[in-house]
């Protein structure tokens, strides 16, 4: 088979391969909007049952903390797919546009090495806690490990996206 024929083919397999991250994030979000609608659930719940009801929970302030790791690494993904993370542009705003593609690949690039390395602490804690069963400290003792995981997958999935745009701002340059 000819480089021209697998070329396409490759081509396919990519584009195939990013709108199937493309839709993990999108329900990533979703989840972490649901879980947000939780948090909110559990404050009102215990501000009920503490103060009307006197009866206040032991659960919802370990819910809470659990959910907001959730949110946030869910979240994540989304963020940095649309470039909604922090950025100081000034610099970049006087560049031209040869040097903006090449300085923001490298950005790009530099992101994702960022996100590789923290995703391989957090997966390697991560197999701590699964292989040892460690739990949180807490009136409800998770697996630290399904906590963990979301650090892992939020790291992962906002490398992929700084590498993506890495790659489309080098093809273009």
């Amino acid at each position: 088979m000819s480089a021209a024929r697998a070329a396409p083919a490759w081509s396919r397999a990519a584009a195939g391969a990013a709108r199937a991250h493309d839709l993990l994030t999108e329900a990533g979000l979703r989840l972490a909007m649901l879980a947000l609608a939780g948090i909110v659930l559990a404050y009102v719940w215990e501000v009920v049952a503490r103060y009307a009801l006197g009866a206040p929970t032991r659960w919802s302030a370990d819910l809470v903390s659990y959910l907001l790791l959730f949110v946030a690494f869910m979240a994540m993904p989304a963020v940095t797919k649309e470039g909604g993370h922090v950025a100081v542009t000034i610099l970049l705003e006087r560049l031209s546009p040869r040097a903006l593609r090449l300085v923001t690949a490298l950005i790009g690039l530099s992101g994702c090495a960022v996100c590789l390395f923290l995703a391989k602490i957090a997966a390697d804690e991560t197999a701590r806690q699964f292989a040892r069963d460690v739990r949180m400290m807490a009136a409800w003792p998770a697996p630290k490990g399904w906590i963990s995981v979301w650090v892992v997958y939020g790291f992962l999935s906002s490398a992929l996206y700084f590498a993506r745009a890495a790659a489309a701002r080098g093809a273009r340059g």
